[in-house]
């Protein structure tokens, strides 16, 4: 047998989400387990969850609301998805060709149909009309119909802004790789359908209408764009009372007049100077969220609880929002990936401080208030900031505009530049500690991160000696010494964004110290429902009984991404440990979980929840049945096939289990997890040669994982071959040096070649990271004495 150094050489793999390494961009939002719509021939009007309330489409709201209208005609929400044709395609088809990385695009008219030749999911080139535009500007893309109601969108979009900005000209949205037919982000793709991925934030009132046993949609919609009642909820009981002269309310207050949700407070919000601190203060507190909840409905990276939306519920009852995780955020909340605005804006003081989306927008046009400085003046003292003492830079230049500083752009899509809406302090002191971006930099491109942070330092003292969250989240993350202690005191630091707290409950998941358990269990009665949330994965690794204590109450909490969760991890508890209430409990949430599941069953995604659900509760042939769909909706879902396989090998069927990583080896060829679950299978059958070369594979396709790089120089060790995996494992400390496993592992395998030096100055950086480890002590002494 190979002896462990540190680190099993075999994990478990069950993974929850798919392991997509590309930027996937879509004007559309690209959203961890989005819900999609329909076709513009079969309307629903389908009601929703007051039965009454119908959806009566925009052309009624302006028969009233003729001001609102105006503002709306012609904005992105209203123009969000059209019919192709001559009034509203914009791209150039008059015979364009494109040409990317070999695979030849041409764009042409049949008529009065706009078509592309480009390549298709079989690899050939093949005629494709166009039946719908997304979007206006900075670009546009467009949708093409396959069958079974597939509707997927072409990477290859149109630049719309103007020459002088280098727009008017086709793109492809992956301008430096590429994308064909056999890769997993092909357009013909589940990653690029419209159904899916876009159109529950592009139309009204949609119906995503899928069957898993045909594999076909029947979506639809009410609305093709973004209408009033997406916002607003159905308007049919609203029409009732306005008609009525407003004494008919169905049930409903007074002042809903007829409406699901009420997007603003009962009286208007004015924002005045406080004279003492010269801050903007609101007239009166905010009374709710609901307008935020409204907007990051499609504002947000996130993914559903519910298939079905019912205005005026609150957000975590309809969708469970990314955390500030390393793949989508920088260490200290900047924007990284494509996280559309709730995730960054509710980080802020601006929100904390009741500052709402229609403080800056006009929520019908879309509009800013008021253009550059003009819009934060509205509010802030200008006598405090719009002067070169405040900005050091010279009015009217970049770098004195609020935005430039406070909100920098990044580039999505290639073309689209977004604003971060933390609205943060530029911190170029921070960039130097966590090699994170700012603003003075984004600007000052020929300058250095040292340049800009000793001008900082100079400008703004007080401001770089406030510690931040980042600066904790980055060194939990890299497993510092001393780090969870700073954790710790985050997680209870109310002054924090209840984002950034729910984060820590997410890190403390992995965390086995009776400090961190109790952070968790405080969690669980936090006010902020996302901390509610996130605690509730960290109660996985206790006992079932103590498990069941804790995660009980939680069935019954009013949000339903916290019920849906507690089901979750309370799925492996024997039936036999609940009390009749809450056995009770759990049976009425489970049906909020499989809801949850199936309202993206159009996805392996919502299947695989379900398989690993049932195996948990002990169901293992529901449970293979699950896996399978999801494979069969999604082939080229390597997860759902590796979990299955590792379930299938715990049950003693090891040659289907290899069947099945085998077959998750040909559908994705070219992904690390395929060959590392093909070597793992092989050294727990002791076929070593076997198995590290897998690995050896598996480290060429992913050179940055540290994990990886640590098996494959333990493996090669343990089969004599010291000096071949001695670069993996300096690789796998290089990648992750404050992790105290790969030091462990790296000193005694150094000491038992008797590479005494090397095995020294390993355990001085044990040392160094622990210094009151006794056990760390003791080895280093060890190697010293050899030495």
């Amino acid at each position: 047998m190979l002896k462990i150094y540190g680190h099993a050489l075999y994990k478990t793999i069950v993974l929850f989400k798919s392991n997509i390494q590309k930027n996937v961009g879509l004007v559309t939002l690209t959203i961890m387990l989005a819900s999609g719509c329909g076709t513009k021939e079969e309307v629903s009007k389908t009601r929703q969850s007051t039965p009454s309330a119908e959806f009566v489409g925009s052309s009624t709201c302006a028969e009233c609301h003729d001001q609102e209208t105006e503002h709306w005609n012609g904005s992105h929400h209203q123009l969000a998805m059209q019919e192709a044709n001559a009034d509203t395609v914009l791209g150039d088809f008059n015979d364009a060709t494109y040409d990317h990385f070999g695979i030849k695009s041409r764009f042409f008219k049949k008529g009065n149909t706009f078509v592309v030749n480009t390549e298709g999911p079989d690899g050939q080139n093949t005629d494709y009309p166009v039946s719908y535009v997304f979007g206006v500007y900075p670009l546009q893309q467009y949708l093409v119909e396959f069958p079974k109601g597939h509707m997927q969108v072409l990477h290859l979009c149109w630049d719309s802004r103007s020459k002088e900005e280098g727009g008017q000209r086709w793109y492809h949205l992956y301008p430096n790789e590429k994308i064909d037919h056999k890769d997993v982000l092909h357009w013909t793709g589940v990653h690029f359908n419209w159904n899916y991925m876009c159109a529950d934030c592009h139309s009204t009132h949609l119906q995503k209408n899928y069957n898993t046993e045909t594999l076909s949609y029947n979506t639809t919609w009410s609305e093709i764009s973004v209408g009033c009642e997406a916002c607003h909820g159905p308007g049919s009981e609203h029409v009732t009372w306005a008609k009525s002269a407003g004494t008919n309310t169905n049930g409903l207050s007074e002042k809903a007049m007829g409406l699901l949700t009420q997007l603003k407070d009962s009286q208007p919000v004015t924002w005045t100077l406080d004279p003492k601190t010269g801050q903007p203060v609101r007239s009166h507190p905010k009374e709710s969220d609901a307008q935020i909840n409204a907007c990051a409905r499609c504002h947000s990276h996130r993914r559903l609880v519910t298939g079905t939306f019912a205005h005026g519920q609150d957000f975590l009852d309809t969708h469970k929002p990314a955390l500030i995780e390393d793949r989508l955020y920088h260490h200290d909340g900047q924007i990284d990936e494509e996280v559309y605005v709730y995730g960054s804006y509710v980080q802020s003081k601006m929100y904390h401080h009741g500052v709402r989306c229609n403080d800056c927008h006009n929520p019908h046009s879309l509009k800013l208030h008021a253009p550059g400085n003009a819009l934060c003046l509205r509010c802030h003292d200008a006598t405090k900031y719009h002067t070169p003492s405040h900005h050091h830079h010279e009015m009217g230049s970049t770098g004195a505009q609020c935005v430039e500083c406070h909100m920098p752009e990044k580039y999505y899509m290639v073309v689209d530049a977004r604003r971060d809406h933390s609205l943060r302090i530029p911190r170029p002191d921070l960039s130097e500690k966590l090699g994170t971006p700012n603003a003075c930099n984004m600007c000052h491109q020929d300058k250095s991160v040292s340049w800009a942070a000793t001008a900082f330092k100079e400008w703004y003292p007080e401001e770089v000696k406030k510690p931040h969250y980042g600066e904790i989240l980055a060194a939990a993350n890299r497993n510092e010494a001393g780090a969870d202690e700073q954790l710790y005191k985050l997680a209870y630091d109310r002054e924090a964004p209840p984002i950034i707290r729910a984060t820590v409950m997410s890190i403390l998941q992995q965390r086995p110290s009776q400090d961190a358990m109790q952070i968790l269990m405080d969690g669980l009665k936090d006010k902020e429902p996302i901390i509610r949330e996130a605690a509730i994965a960290g109660f996985g690794r206790v006992q079932p009984q103590q498990r069941l204590e804790f995660l009980a109450p939680m069935l019954s909490d009013p949000i339903r991404s916290i019920r849906t969760e507690a089901v979750r991890v309370l799925a492996s508890v024997p039936a036999g440990l609940f009390e009749p209430d809450q056995r009770k409990a759990f049976l009425a949430a489970e049906k909020d979980f499989i809801t949850q599941q199936e309202a993206v069953f159009d996805r392996a995604g919502g299947h695989m929840g379900l398989g690993i659900y049932y195996a948990d509760q002990g169901d293992l042939a529901k449970s293979e049945a699950s896996y399978r769909k999801a494979f069969s909706v999604e082939p080229q879902h390597i997860e759902s096939r590796l979990n299955l396989a590792e379930m299938m090998y715990q049950q003693g069927r090891q040659s289907d289990a290899l069947t099945l990583i085998g077959a998750a080896v040909r559908v994705q060829p070219n992904n690390a997890l395929t060959h590392e679950a093909m070597g793992r299978y092989y050294v727990r059958q002791q076929q070593y040669d076997k198995g590290l070369k897998s690995i050896g594979t598996a480290v060429a396709l992913a050179p940055g994982r540290p994990d990886l790089q640590y098996f494959y120089g333990v493996g090669l060790n343990q089969i004599g071959k010291f000096q071949q995996g001695l670069p993996h494992l300096k690789k796998a400390h290089e990648l992750a040096p404050q992790h105290v496993e790969y030091l462990v592992g790296l000193t005694t395998i150094c000491r038992d070649n008797r590479q005494w030096v090397e095995a020294k100055t390993y355990a001085r950086k044990l040392v160094d990271l622990q210094p009151d480890n006794p056990n760390f002590k003791q080895l280093l002494g060890e190697v010293s004495r050899q030495n």
